[in-house]
Order: structure tokens, then C-alpha cells, then sequence
């Protein structure tokens, strides 16, 4: 039986922040692969300006590149349709043995919300989690609720605890808009998105 981490989201841009939860993780699950998944239309952020797939996988494979468990799927971008977890997770299961430990990693802030997610029963049944501690969460709340899901559904919930960063991809724009520099990002990652003219228009 394998150990396999998905770590889905929009990634626009990947910074640090997303870097670190995805390396922590492999390492404190003891992974043996990381699948990294850009989302193409995210159910929670359908009214913003996404940038294109293409560019956010580019990112993610160069913010990647030196890293062995870990890997770029572009199984999202390939669909017009909105991009659910449940959905993603079923074919990922599909596509390996049935006797794998599949891990959705995600941050604690999303994963407070999980009960809200399309298939949330199915996937707190199937799947355990892997949440990264996030500034600003009550770790009582989180606690509180890691406890209910085990009791419900017998979830199984690792808190990660990766290297944090206040910065979040919003911000990141808004810095790299006003000309400088955001220190969050892999320097090849910035070189992409220079030469490639990326958050330059109004996001």
C-alpha cells in the first residue's frame, strides 16, 4: 500500500507558502507521492480572474522541478466543467490500487469549511486530510472539529505543521502590479512571470 498526497488549488501564483505545506507534508506523511493539481474553475472563487491554466501549471512545474515525490497534474485544466475535490479524488483512486492511502492536503482555514463541499460525507468517509496550520486559526476550533469528523465518519486529520507565511496569492499580485519584488516567490517563478507578463492587468 503506497501513501499518496493531492494538493489542489487555483496556485495563482504558487508562493512559499503553498512550497512548504506541499514539502512538509510528503515529509511528515511520509509520502510516497505528492500530486500537485491546479484547479481550472474552483467552485468557491467561480467570480474571479483566474490566470490560465497553462501559466499555473508552468509555475508549478518550475517551483517543482528539483523535487522527486512531488508532481504536476494537469488532470483539472483538461476539463471545461467546475472543478470539484470529490470528483478529482475519485479519479485519482481510480487510476491507482485500491489499497493506497489518499491524503487531500489543504490548509486549515479551507478545512474548517469541509462539511460544505460537494460529496463532504463521501469524501470524510474515503479519504483522510492533511491540514496546514494557517495564521489566524483558533487551533481549539480545529481540534473541536478534527474530533467530530473522526467520531461521524472516522476521518482521519494530520495537522501539518508547515512554515507559514502572511502572504497569500492576492497579495502577491497586488505586489508584483505595483513593480516590486514579492519575496515569496522562487526566484525562477518571478523570472516566469516576467518574461511572460503575468498580473499585470487588473486582478
Amino acid at each position: 500500500m503506497s501513501r499518496i498526497g493531492v494538493f489542489g488549488g487555483t496556485f495563482d501564483p504558487v508562493h512559499y507558502g503553498h512550497i512548504w505545506l506541499a514539502r512538509q507534508a510528503a515529509d511528515e506523511l511520509s509520502l510516497d507521492k505528492l500530486i500537485v493539481v491546479p484547479a481550472k474553475n474552483q467552485p468557491f472563487k467561480l467570480d474571479r480572474r483566474i490566470t490560465p491554466g497553462y501559466h499555473r501549471y508552468n509555475m508549478l512545474k518550475i517551483a517543482f522541478a528539483h523535487d522527486d515525490v512531488i508532481s504536476i497534474s494537469d488532470l483539472e485544466l483538461n476539463k471545461d466543467d467546475i472543478s470539484y475535490t470529490v470528483d478529482t479524488l475519485r479519479e485519482i483512486r481510480g487510476q491507482r490500487n485500491g489499497d493506497d492511502e489518499i491524503f487531500f492536503i489543504l490548509g486549515a482555514d479551507a478545512f474548517l469549511k469541509i462539511e460544505k463541499w460537494k460529496g463532504a460525507e463521501e469524501l470524510l468517509r474515503d479519504y483522510s486530510f492533511a491540514a496546514g496550520v494557517r495564521p489566524g486559526i483558533i487551533k481549539r476550533e480545529l481540534d473541536e472539529l478534527i474530533s467530530r469528523l473522526e467520531a461521524l465518519y472516522g476521518t482521519k486529520t494530520v495537522i501539518i505543521n508547515n512554515r507559514q507565511t502572511e502572504a497569500s496569492s492576492t497579495e502577491v499580485k497586488s505586489v508584483i502590479k505595483s513593480g516590486k519584488a514579492p519575496g515569496v516567490l522562487p526566484e525562477d517563478v518571478g523570472r516566469y512571470i516576467e518574461a511572460n507578463g503575468l498580473y499585470q492587468g487588473i486582478y
